[in-house]
């Protein structure tokens, strides 16, 4: 009857995770970002022909917007193609999909962990109560507004995220019962690496621990089995070291360093000042030592960084990038704050001293790789710390509860406040979600791409020339995402030149994309589409196309017009 009832909760909270990632999908949010539009047409191109948009065959990095892309999704998107059609809900599905498992390994993590502590409190309770973290775990992401919203786009994070869930499980439950998973645990690990950059440092920092931590249980695995697991995990390593030191990743990497912002640079220029003015002085040894070193500067930029994805303001208000949140909700709700506290109390108090330094080494190691990029605090960048917190929330929660039981409170109480709070929150972050989203930010989410395509391709025999400006932010790729165009014959007409933001130089069909000018609207049979900053008020629209808010989005207007 335990066991049925596990099985019964497990499933409601499957369907509550599909509900909250798949209703209204995907037309919340209203369009596709260039990312996401930028997946989908060289996954089809990859299906149609083999090839990327820049014509490399099969490649393991797609050079896309210029940032060169990790695989996995965008051969998750091939296959989600070719299942579903050439779609939004296809180039969406893969991050939706893998969202909702990432929700059914968190179960069976949770579980293994606890499974392996020997004076863990949970263990010699009954079925249920062995199985109550686990269960709460799994809920608790299944309704977190921060997974949710990336698990409604196309985010590699996301996918990432399940194979970081499914290696750490694997490595569990191999290590315990089937030795021949602990293969699949460095595969599922090393899958991470190749769907999303921040996970090349967490995904095999949090392999190690776990081989370190359970290392006297690991070498109680058939030998040949363990021989398997360490050659597997060094030959993973080392084609990882070798393809993030000598491949175009690097590019992308430089391309996000905060280094390379001019505040840092501001930064290095006042501590130049402060070092020639010591200088001046005569105080030498504490100018080599904080202005003459370059290492002090920038550990605390690094470090201001890092901390700034602990705040407060960062994970539980509307605070950073607008595609990144919901209005007025956070990426965790505010009633969680009170129970991560008590949660870390509880994970050392109660739980296995492993399975205690596992998750907090986890959410420790997760803001890593963001702290040296620019734009922080960047929630995608640090997905990976939503496991250990809904973990470590979900044993807040259970702190409370053995508290008022020991104190024989009403237990009942208090469950009865802690759902209406959960079912509260989660009704005004669906409503904020479904309706607000579309209404207050399709500017964040670049609406109006595809009714600009679609006016263009209907109405393109009537000129000879149609100028997009790149200042409408990679207009190249929208455009040949929703019409659709034949990857073989873009090919043929030279392919992508350049998928950097800005680019002036890619052309097909009759399109040109680069920014115009006021003296370019005398030439005839010319469209020119842009922003409506770059029209002249002397000038009247042909068409315009405006975000669902109201406000203009896109203006389109012919050439051969006077200009004054």
């Amino acid at each position: 009857m335990e066991k049925r009832f596990v099985k019964i909760a497990l499933g409601c909270i499957l369907l509550i995770a599909v509900f909250f990632r798949f209703y209204k999908f995907p037309s919340v949010p209203p369009s596709l970002n260039w990312d996401e539009a930028a997946f989908g047409y060289n996954a089809y191109s990859v299906l149609k022909t083999g090839k990327d948009e820049f014509g490399k065959f099969l490649p393991v990095y797609f050079r896309s917007l210029d940032d060169y892309k990790l695989p996995v999704y965008a051969y998750l998107t091939v296959g989600s193609i070719a299942v579903f059609g050439y779609n939004d809900f296809s180039v969406r599905f893969p991050s939706a999909f893998f969202g909702v498992l990432t929700v059914l390994s968190l179960f069976f993590l949770v579980k293994g962990l606890c499974a392996l502590g020997q004076n863990a409190t949970i263990n010699k309770q009954s079925t249920i109560n062995n199985e109550r973290i686990p269960l709460l775990s799994s809920f608790l992401l299944a309704i977190l507004p921060w997974h949710i919203q990336f698990s409604r786009m196309a985010a590699e994070a996301n996918v990432g995220l399940f194979f970081i869930t499914l290696g750490a499980t694997l490595f569990l439950y191999g290590m315990k019962h089937r030795p021949g998973l602990l293969l699949l645990s460095v595969l599922s690990f090393g899958l991470a690496t190749y769907s999303y950059l921040s996970f090349r440092v967490l995904a095999p920092m949090l392999g190690l621990v776990l081989t370190l931590l359970y290392w006297k249980d690991l070498r109680k695995v058939n030998k040949n089995d363990l021989v398997r697991f360490i050659v597997a995990a060094g030959f993973f390593g080392t084609i990882l070291i070798g393809d993030t030191l000598f491949y175009n990743v690097h590019i992308r990497v430089k391309g996000t360093s905060v280094f390379s912002t001019q505040q840092a640079l501001d930064i290095y220029k006042q501590k130049e000042k402060e070092m020639f003015y010591d200088a001046k002085l005569g105080i030498n040894l504490p100018r080599r030592l904080f202005h003459d070193n370059t290492v002090f500067t920038s550990a605390d930029i690094v470090l201001k960084g890092y901390f700034t994805h602990f705040s407060p303001a960062f994970l539980f208000f509307d605070y950073d990038e607008k595609q990144h949140h919901t209005p007025f909700v956070g990426l965790c709700f505010l009633w969680m704050l009170p129970f991560i506290p008590l949660g870390l109390y509880y994970l050392v108090q109660k739980s296995d001293k492993r399975e205690a330094i596992y998750i907090i080494l986890w959410i420790l190691i997760a803001p890593i790789p963001a702290s040296i990029t620019w734009d922080i605090p960047h929630a995608i960048r640090v997905l990976g710390m939503t496991i250990p917190l809904m973990i470590i929330t979900a044993h807040g929660v259970f702190c409370v509860y053995d508290f008022l039981r020991e104190k024989r409170i009403p237990v009942h109480i208090f469950m009865g406040i802690f759902g209406f709070v959960i079912c509260l929150s989660s009704y005004y972050y669906v409503h904020q979600y479904i309706l607000h989203i579309p209404y207050e930010r399709s500017k964040d989410w670049v609406y109006g791409r595809k009714e600009m395509t679609e006016y263009l391709m209907k109405n393109k025999s009537s000129y000879d020339r149609i100028v997009v400006s790149s200042a409408l932010e990679w207009p190249y790729i929208f455009m040949l995402y929703y019409s659709k165009y034949d990857p073989a014959l873009y090919s043929k007409q030279g392919g992508t030149k350049s998928g950097g933001w800005g680019e002036e130089g890619n052309t097909y069909d009759i399109f040109e994309f680069h920014k115009f000018s006021l003296d370019d609207f005398s030439k005839k049979r010319t469209l020119f589409v842009g922003l409506p900053k770059e029209f002249s008020p002397t000038i009247d629209p042909l068409y315009r196309i405006n975000y669902l808010d109201g406000t203009p989005a896109i203006y389109i207007a012919q050439g051969n017009i006077k200009t004054p």
